[in-house]
């Protein structure tokens, strides 16, 4: 039986970001922590980790961002870096429509590893307007559909990349107090 956790901050907040390569997984841990982005980036090998602290509800939570690579050779390296997530954050590209089409392959690894953490869709890259191939409403419709709630963000501008965490860390509090 899992213990009931009375205070947020009691434990680090592991939080797994997911999703195909080149979606921003990384630019959004890394506007949240150090408030830094970078046009380009490397894809990430394995996976990369993020610490920092967020204020939620009142509580500093201590958390570990876990940023998963996003391509398919790395799927069995990336089994064992479920252990422990509390909540996870599913990211496409607004500007590419496959991305958006494998949430799905991504929740279905997240039940697999991780089966009971709760987790939101975020719509990454709004910045990039003219070039969206994914409507708001279709992300709506699918987070509707899964059962959770969706956002748009872009870590360019930071625009809702707090909010987005926010989101992912009160879905966990409120199905850990349940429990």
């Amino acid at each position: 039986m899992k213990p009931k956790i009375m205070f947020p901050g009691s434990l680090p907040w592991k939080i797994c970001l997911l999703g195909d390569g080149f979606v921003g997984k990384t630019c959004l841990s890394r506007k949240l922590i150090i408030e830094d982005f970078k046009e380009h980036y490397e894809k990430t090998i394995g996976c990369d980790i993020l610490t920092g602290n967020l204020k939620v509800n009142g509580f500093s939570l201590k958390l570990v961002l876990w940023d998963l690579s996003g391509q398919e050779r790395f799927k069995e390296v990336r089994a064992p870096f479920y252990l422990g997530t509390r909540t996870a954050l599913l990211v496409f590209d607004i500007t590419c429509r496959g991305s958006f089409f494998d949430i799905k392959h991504w929740l279905r690894e997240l039940r697999n590893k991780a089966p009971e953490s709760p987790f939101v869709i975020v719509g990454n890259k709004v910045d990039r307007e003219e070039e969206r191939e994914v409507s708001k409403e279709e992300g709506e419709e699918l987070a509707k559909h899964l059962r959770t709630t969706h956002i748009e963000t872009s870590a360019k501008t930071g625009y809702n990349v707090e909010k987005a965490f926010k989101m992912a860390i009160k879905k966990a509090i409120k199905k850990e107090s349940i429990h």
